[in-house]
């Protein structure tokens, strides 16, 4: 099936390489055995990434060249690749404001299908875990595959009563965008039966060492000096004063899956050395950092104009992903930002559908880091620069 997607070109744009680490680097021992408490291996798969994890579970719900997945409008390409490498239909529902699935959207969707629908992808976006009984629900009366995306989730065994993985027939997860590894992925079935004859190969031995090698060297990127925060004015006064380059946004066709998704490494196991690092990792730090840092990100950009917190609230058991924030003008902000060197991203590579929330955020919806990796220096210098940027008033700019 072909999928129309908007893809954003930067290459013009002279973006600075990141000064801060969008994901974890730094190994946060836990003195405790199995400090992470991951789940159990039974009912469980491992994969090198969440996105392959996905590609098994629509495989044994039956995707393929005669049938259809339901799948959010907002979405990574990753999400949508595996469906497309089996040569299924992608149909993509709507979504509120609030990143859960229009019920009106989904019928819809399910009615006007030429194909028989056999799954259906609902995502826990940003780690913000939402309730979805009556999706589970609407799914059975249909007789269609309720598949979690709970990539943004901590997924572990102690977090599941939290309302991440309960309804789905399947949950992918990505480890390694909560932990300092270098990949990592899981598939994990309630009922433990439906995983039977899922087989993985394990990663070479040259593989585990560039594995362990990466993650090294990630521990020992740079810091942001104290006196960073210093520079901010002048850096900005450089950078606004400058005509802004924009980048290439266009509309074309695809008939498979993005480069991002090899085949080659479907059946591939996650390294062994991510699932230790993962095993021994402190998870109550890595809870108490990352809500930490959120807080610190909605209470300094509370009272800034032209942004806002797509969840100004954090609950208590809501252990999160990344901070979405909703710029009002991306052009230029969103663009000197980026030649600041802030870690900024958002999903600005998108199959095109009717949902206005999808079309809005695609360029609008910005996610910055909240990891526990980051320093006090890092967070302040992100504050900071994002605080001075956003200040910055742009008239007649759309």
């Amino acid at each position: 099936m072909s999928l129309d997607y908007w893809v954003f070109d930067p290459s013009t744009c002279q973006f600075t390489k990141p000064r801060v680490s969008i994901l974890p680097s730094v190994f946060d021992y836990s003195a405790l055995p199995h400090g992470s408490r991951a789940l159990s291996d039974i009912g469980l798969r491992h994969f090198s990434r969440g996105r392959y994890a996905l590609g098994e579970a629509y495989r044994l719900a039956g995707l393929d060249k005669q049938s259809a997945l339901l799948a959010p409008a907002y979405h990574c390409v990753t999400m949508l690749d595996p469906a497309l490498a089996l040569g299924a239909q992608v149909q993509l529902y709507s979504l509120k404001p609030n990143l859960m699935p229009d019920s009106d959207s989904l019928e819809q969707m399910y009615s006007q299908s030429s194909l028989p629908v056999k799954a259906l992808l609902a995502t826990h976006f940003f780690g913000f875990v939402q309730d979805f009984s009556w999706l589970k629900q609407w799914c059975d009366e249909r007789g269609i595959a309720l598949i979690e995306d709970c990539s943004h989730v901590l997924f572990f065994e102690q977090y599941q009563a939290r309302g991440a993985g309960l309804y789905g027939k399947f949950i992918a997860s990505s480890p390694y965008k909560f932990f300092p590894c270098t990949d990592g992925g899981l598939l994990y079935a309630p009922d433990a039966h439906c995983l039977d004859g899922v087989q993985t190969e394990s990663a070479g031995f040259l593989a585990e060492l560039r594995g362990i090698k990466s993650a090294i060297e990630k521990s020992r990127l740079p810091k942001i000096s104290t006196n960073g925060i210093d520079l901010i004015d002048q850096q900005l006064e450089s950078i606004t004063t400058a005509v802004p380059v924009p980048g290439s946004d266009q509309r074309m066709g695809r008939s498979a899956q993005s480069t991002q998704y090899l085949l080659a490494s479907a059946k591939v196991a996650s390294l062994r050395s991510s699932r230790w690092v993962t095993s021994h990792s402190s998870v109550k730090n890595n809870v108490t950092r990352r809500q930490e840092n959120y807080r610190r990100w909605v209470q300094a950009l509370s009272h800034i104009p032209n942004c806002r917190a797509l969840y100004p609230e954090i609950p208590p058991d809501v252990i999160p992903y990344m901070f979405p924030l909703y710029l009002d003008i991306p052009m230029p902000h969103f663009y000197w930002l980026k030649q600041m060197g802030v870690p900024v991203w958002r999903w600005d590579e998108m199959a095109v559908s009717n949902c206005p929330v999808a079309a809005d955020y695609r360029l609008h919806l910005l996610h910055l880091p909240c990891h526990q990796s980051l320093s006090n220096e890092e967070m302040e210098w992100m504050l900071a620069a994002v605080r001075k940027t956003l200040a910055i008033p742009t008239p007649g700019v759309q």
